[in-house]
């Protein structure tokens, strides 16, 4: 994300690429803007956790996933973070390497569940105390009452999405769906 030069006195202002602000559409349909808004957390997370991790940007999400779920194979690892098997694993192996991440193998079969290792743990903490500013920061200037009224619908728009998404993934399946009902 391109930032413009500032003096030194006031902190630089971040701004959007042309185009990135969005048109009359994003101003009328709220998941556009919901969209933007995630976009925009996203871009500003990448540079604050890689720059204070010293990960790349998928290290660090690799760690942090696991850090949250530990005992995940690589390919539920690979589903979760909505990235081939193999960049999971690489990152993985590169994780272990550094002392980061173990690899434990599971009874029975020949796969492997990924936990973090108290290294791991100590360099996640830092990541979850930023999460924890940036929420502060998101969320400032928001009453108790508007905090609350996103808390409770943030749910179910997410509930609202998920029914969407089992319905798409059930059409590029081949499968028939119910009609959507209003």
């Amino acid at each position: 994300m391109p930032f413009d030069q500032h003096d030194g006195g006031a902190p630089a202002k971040a701004r959007l690429l042309r185009g990135e602000e969005g048109g009359p559409l994003s101003r009328e349909i709220a998941h556009i803007g919901l969209l933007q808004l995630a976009r925009v957390i996203r871009r500003g997370s990448v540079l604050l956790y890689s720059r204070v991790s010293g990960l790349s940007v998928f290290e660090w999400r690799v760690l942090a996933r696991v850090c949250d779920l530990p005992g995940l194979s690589i390919n539920e690892l690979g589903l979760v973070l909505e990235c081939g098997v193999t960049q999971v694993s690489r990152s993985v192996k590169r994780l272990v390497g550094m002392g980061l991440l173990r690899r434990d193998s599971v009874a029975g079969g020949p796969g492997v569940a990924i936990h973090p290792t108290p290294e791991g743990e100590a360099a996640y903490a830092p990541l979850v105390e930023l999460a924890i500013q940036g929420e502060r920061e998101l969320t400032a200037g928001l009453s108790d009452e508007e905090l609350k009224t996103l808390d409770r619908i943030i749910p179910i728009m997410i509930e609202n999405a998920m029914a969407r998404l089992a319905r798409e993934q059930q059409l590029a399946l081949g499968q028939d769906s119910a009609p959507v009902q209003d």
